[in-house]
């Protein structure tokens, strides 16, 4: 019995963004997924080892953009089983790529329960982890679809926010509100961050599409019948909504339960978040890589990211992130929202024809 519950779990690790608000460290030739900002793995081989922790190796699958699959499969080199590695012809946002993932996982299983990650989040106490993700499973065998809550420390707008009630179900769920709207949340007992990690069952999932993105199942029900064929899955994307899994689901699902994350979280999704998990020398500042050469004069809370080869002097600030790389310099305020918005400046970057190739590379 044993035997087969761990067998029937699968995690599905969703690894095909880009990673703006980290540039311009993070571009699209090289999106955050695999920069090594904590340790001497990338975000996405850490990911990979903290669900090898809970599942089989076969039963980890990968969900990527064609264009990241040659890095994929390097990155994970030795680990990840190659046939694992499920490369998009698209880029269509989470829905899709979790019911591309459920496709190819109910051909295997049709009982299947998924756990999926994103790609790109700080976790500890992995032992607590490792507790409430089998917690999720046995809590999806109840047609639940679990998610997993974070208790708010600031009133971030880079987060959905769910409301529960006593029980821990799912009563609202908002995403990503207002600075001041989110400030209004949090001072309920009942709010939590949404971490974007989920555990359903496929078909539960698959009956929650057909009441709220019913557009999805046709395109489900051709790709389960087109594994095989990659230039129909090319079609079945290009006739895909490009919506989030948050968006077409769970901001309108009665069936989302959350648990109450008792192991420590952070969405490595902008510079702030990273400066809070670094370590800190005196007057708190952040150093990546952690040998970074500065000097200070009246200066304090902020993280440096350069080259070894060259020093930092700061003169009376605070508060910044400064990342300086061979062709472009980000210096924003990390106190504030300022490193949510690094996101809008890569969108004028993007937007001029001039600039574009500081994000999306040479040969764009």
């Amino acid at each position: 019995m044993v035997k087969k519950t761990i067998n029937s779990h699968y995690i599905v690790i969703l690894c095909g963004g880009t990673g703006p608000r980290l540039w311009p460290l993070s571009r699209v030739e090289r999106p955050k997924q695999f920069l090594n900002l904590f340790s001497e793995n990338s975000l996405v081989k850490e990911t990979f080892l903290r669900a090898k922790r809970i599942v089989p190796v076969q039963n980890i699958y990968l969900v990527t953009n064609i264009k990241y699959e040659k890095q994929i499969r390097e990155n994970l080199k030795g680990l990840a089983l190659p046939k694992n590695i499920l490369a998009e012809p698209q880029k269509k946002n989470t829905a899709m790529a979790l019911l591309y993932a459920s496709a190819v996982i109910s051909q295997k299983d049709k009982e299947a329960t998924i756990t999926s990650f994103p790609s790109d989040h700080f976790i500890s106490q992995l032992i607590k982890f490792d507790q409430d993700i089998k917690k999720s499973f046995v809590l999806a065998k109840n047609k639940a679809i679990v998610s997993f809550g974070i208790r708010p420390n600031s009133p971030s707008p880079s987060f959905g926010y769910i409301l529960v009630n006593p029980k821990n179900q799912v009563t609202e769920f908002i995403e990503k509100p207002s600075s001041a709207d989110a400030q209004k949340l949090i001072k309920k007992n009942n709010c939590f961050w949404n971490s974007g990690i989920y555990t359903f069952k496929i078909d539960t999932l698959l009956e929650e599409f057909k009441l709220y993105a019913k557009d999805y199942l046709p395109l489900y029900n051709k790709l389960l019948d087109n594994l095989d064929h990659p230039r129909i899955i090319q079609k079945i994307y290009s006739l895909s909504p490009p919506l989030a899994i948050d968006v077409a689901i769970s901001e309108k699902s009665k069936k989302l339960v959350l648990i109450p994350a008792s192991f420590n979280w952070n969405d490595i999704g902008e510079w702030k978040s990273i400066y809070k998990e670094l370590p800190k020398s005196g007057n708190n500042f952040a150093l990546l890589p952690k040998n970074q050469k500065f000097v200070e004069v009246n200066s304090k809370n902020c993280l440096l990211v350069s080259d070894t080869q060259k020093m930092i002097g700061l003169v009376d600030v605070n508060n910044l992130a400064i990342v300086d790389t061979p062709d472009a310099l980000l210096i924003c305020n990390i106190a504030s929202d300022g490193s949510f918005h690094v996101r809008d400046l890569v969108t004028k970057i993007v937007n001029n024809l001039k600039l574009k190739h500081f994000f999306t590379g040479k040969n764009d």
